[in-house]
């Protein structure tokens, strides 16, 4: 017997409803940028998301495509459409985090066709952040997430969340990630910071991991994260009138350089956009509205003590790859950690310049472990600059001698004991002074690990001032982190080299009349 036609309605209805894109096209609505409610309908950038979806996902992106958006109704109709799914949305800020629960997640529910809410009602409400259905599915967003398991979960502008607060992004990746199932969906989306921190690290490992994949030497399993680059001229919105807007020499250069080196050729309204955009932004720009993967991280880390310098040494040709001058005496320069890192920069003085041919850092080793990297590097060592703690006495077994005199007995050339500066900022602006003077290895002075983060120069990139969250503003003192002891280690060097002009020459006479002290006690 034929079906009804309200049956085949009901039935054709059915599929549409089992059908996620579908969903996303016709339930939801949100505000736009005027401020004006709207049914959602992804843009292309959304769409190419959605079509490329892994099981863990990353996202570099450039401004004002609207994935945390994306993200927020993601999350309502996974829990909607999905029984007994816990879902979870990370945000970097308090106040963002209040703008996406009500603002879009609440948002959208509340304008669900009246028979949807009635088939998921809500069971339990906290507008602090979380919403329970009664089919069992919550949504809970926060500053992170601890305890219990995920099915889902969205983390929104990594990047800041790791340069401004990075015990949270710690947290986020101890607690929050480590509640996810190998099934569970999760994508992790945000502009870049500067190449330090955990987004940084993850972006350059599941770079690395598609091209392998793409070579066909991998597979992506459901534990890797598939990575997603999304510019800011895939956004048909960033285009101006180019009649009357003047392009720079140097951004004709750089729009040839993005055609020829990277086939991206770009729209005379589209140079004419990114030309009044970078009037507005600046420095910023690459990393707001970035062209490139690897261009999006080029810009300094907000906050950083060295980044204006450091950007002038790339932009010069100053990291590049130094040649190691034979007969040319290597100094090094030490921050001293026992349970904590210890740090150390290899430094040969070459005419006017100061060369960084090298780098170490390691944790929780004693002095021998250190003199053995300095010896089987084969250089010929000068002096061995080390801090003002190097009169402690924990590297030695019967507590007699300092950290100072056991590397003096184990490292050829003469230890220096670096005297205590009174002022911490002192030696920072010292350093600022001395960086015009400096040329460094990219590779030796580099990641230590490809992918990792970690190394000497960004050590000195990831050097910043500590975030008050109350105000919003910087602290006037560094945060300590991962960055701390590579950047110590390279204030010794200011402060103790000489170098007319930039420091102190009584300060050294003291030190000079201390390196007595310590040598005959």
């Amino acid at each position: 017997m034929p079906m009804a036609a309200d049956e085949v309605a009901r039935a054709q209805f059915k599929a549409l409803l089992a059908d996620r894109n579908w969903r996303l096209s016709h339930l939801y609505y949100i505000r736009d940028k005027r401020g004006q409610t709207i049914r959602f309908t992804p843009n292309p950038q959304q769409a190419a998301f959605l079509a490329d979806m892994h099981v863990r996902n990353i996202d570099l992106k450039s401004r004002q495509h609207g994935f945390t958006t994306l993200g927020s109704l993601l999350a309502l109709d996974t829990a909607l459409f999905r029984s007994g799914t816990h879902c979870g949305i990370v945000m970097h800020q308090q106040k963002e985090l209040e703008k996406v629960f009500r603002g879009k997640v609440m948002f959208a529910y509340e304008r669900l066709p009246d028979w949807l809410k009635q088939a998921v009602p809500i069971k339990r409400l906290d507008m602090s952040g979380e919403v329970e259905f009664v089919n069992g599915s919550q949504i809970a967003v926060g500053l992170s997430h601890r305890g219990g398991t995920l099915q889902w979960l969205w983390i929104s502008e990594f990047g800041p969340m790791c340069a401004f607060t990075p015990q949270r992004a710690e947290e986020v990746v101890s607690g929050a990630l480590n509640t996810l199932t190998p099934e569970c969906i999760v994508t992790i989306e945000s502009t870049a910071h500067g190449r330090g921190g955990e987004f940084h690290a993850m972006c350059t490992r599941a770079r690395s991991l598609a091209n392998l994949v793409g070579a066909g030497a991998a597979k992506l399993t459901n534990l890797d994260y598939k990575f997603h680059f999304y510019p800011w001229f895939g956004d048909v919105a960033n285009q101006l009138d180019p009649d009357g807007v003047p392009i720079t020499t140097e951004l004709a250069d750089y729009f040839t350089k993005l055609d020829v080196e990277h086939g991206i050729t770009l729209s005379p309204s589209q140079k004419a956009w990114y030309a009044k955009k970078s009037e507005e932004q600046g420095d910023k720009m690459r990393r707001e509205h970035p062209s490139t993967a690897d261009e999006a991280f080029e810009a300094a880390i907000e906050g950083a003590y060295y980044g204006k310098e450091l950007t002038k040494a790339e932009k010069e040709g100053r990291i590049s790859d130094l040649p190691i001058i034979p007969g040319v005496p290597v100094n090094t320069f030490w921050d001293i950690g026992m349970n904590d890192t210890t740090a150390i920069w290899f430094h040969q003085k070459i005419g006017p310049w100061h060369h960084f041919i090298d780098f170490y850092e390691n944790s929780g080793e004693q002095a021998a472990h250190y003199a053995r990297k300095l010896v089987d590097r084969g250089y010929q060592y000068g002096k061995h600059y080390v801090p003002h703690d190097g009169v402690n006495t924990d590297w030695s077994a019967n507590g007699n001698k300092t950290r100072a005199q056991i590397l003096q007995d184990l490292l050829p050339g003469d230890v220096v004991l670096v005297e205590r500066i009174d002022v911490l900022g002192d030696g920072i602006d010292m350093v600022r002074q001395a960086l015009a003077r400096c040329r460094f290895d990219r590779t030796r002075c580099g990641e230590m690990k490809p992918g990792s983060g970690r190394g000497g120069l960004p050590s000195l990139q990831g050097y910043q001032k500590k975030w008050n969250e109350t105000t919003s503003t910087w602290h006037d003192y560094p945060l300590h982190n991962w960055a701390s002891n590579g950047a110590d280690a390279f204030r010794q060097w200011a402060q103790a080299y000489p170098m007319d002009g930039i420091n102190d020459k009584s300060t050294r006479s003291r030190r000079r009349a201390r390196d007595r002290d310590w040598k005959t006690t």
